[in-house]
């Protein structure tokens, strides 16, 4: 899709700017600084940005609608990642570069927690390929170390999502593009914060405890829920829900890890776009 708009670009032929400390401004060249907001891949940056803002906003949260977020995500940053490939984006760039600096520390939050979350995926989900077949022999051993595999899952994600929400992007210059690029940050923390705190929640549950304290778990993602209520007696019912999870969390593998790329592509483009 972001490829059919890249193709269909065209712009009056001019060169690109280099970074000057002290770049000279006219009417003219601020007119040409970013394509006007009418322009397709601004117009679809901006939709993706606005579905996004609303997409936490559902009383059902399930590891389908979880993904569909990330990719939601992924989508914004490969908009971004076209219009920074523009001369007239990578003039605009220079003029705020200060603040691009702090943009690019959050990339490198972003790219580090789903750096470690690839590695803990993978860990769990080879921890709980071992635990479906434990259960169908009935190995209490393997069972037990599962759950503590599962805690441990919880713990960690829990903490990365600390780490994401802490954000340095504060004041915004007064430039479409930097307007854009706060927009993508944005959202990237917002659903990553639902991702990392949602599994954890979900993997550290137990309906038991939350029951005794009047509380309940508003912000898990199901399926992770399901296989931590102890209260399915029934094999057969939680051996079926075991191998639901199983396939969702690879498929929550292999969209963090495309995102991972994204972030990092991106984070390229931007640091281009300063050198250029």
């Amino acid at each position: 899709m972001v490829g059919v708009f890249r193709r269909s670009l065209s712009f009056q032929p001019g060169s690109a700017a280099a970074c000057h400390p002290n770049p000279r401004i006219s009417r003219h060249l601020r007119s040409i600084s970013l394509p006007c907001r009418s322009h397709p891949l601004i117009s679809s940056l901006n939709d993706e940005i606005a579905n996004l803002k609303s997409w936490p906003s559902t009383n059902h949260r399930n590891a389908a609608w979880l993904c569909s977020g990330l990719n939601a995500v992924k989508l914004v940053h490969d908009y971004l990642d076209d219009i920074l490939q523009l001369p007239q984006s990578r003039e605009s760039i220079c003029r705020f570069s200060t603040w691009v600096e702090n943009v690019l520390e959050d990339f490198l939050r972003f790219i580090d927690a789903y750096g470690i979350f690839q590695s803990l995926v993978l860990a769990f989900r080879e921890e709980h390929v071992a635990a479906r077949v434990a259960m169908r022999r009935n190995n209490e051993m393997k069972l037990d170390m599962y759950k503590k595999a599962r805690k441990r899952m919880g713990k960690e994600t829990t903490k990365l999502g600390s780490v994401v929400r802490v954000g340095t992007v504060t004041a915004v210059p007064e430039e479409e593009l930097a307007v854009a690029i706060k927009g993508v940050m944005e959202v990237t923390g917002m659903v990553s914060v639902v991702m990392f705190e949602g599994i954890g929640t979900s993997l550290g549950w137990r309906r038991n405890r939350w029951m005794r304290k009047g509380k309940k778990v508003e912000n898990g993602i199901l399926e992770f829920m399901e296989v931590s209520n102890n209260g399915d007696n029934e094999v057969k019912v939680r051996m079926e829900k075991m191998k639901d999870l199983e396939e969702w969390i690879e498929s929550i593998e292999n969209v963090t890890e495309k995102l991972l790329r994204t972030l990092m592509n991106t984070r390229v483009s931007i640091l281009n776009a300063l050198s250029h």
